[in-house]
């Protein structure tokens, strides 16, 4: 997957020690071929 980041930077978004910009979460969803909505799921606030 190449969206201009390094495995550990996705790592740590993976167990939540960072937190990232929504544009960076669309690019990943992007990568991933699927959509914003299903890469973050129902968020409770």
């Amino acid at each position: 997957m190449m969206i201009g980041k390094d495995r550990q930077y996705l790592y740590k978004i993976e167990k939540g020690k960072v937190t990232s910009s929504i544009f960076t979460i669309s690019v990943i969803a992007c990568a991933l071929d699927i959509s914003l909505a299903e890469l973050i799921g129902e968020i409770k606030v």
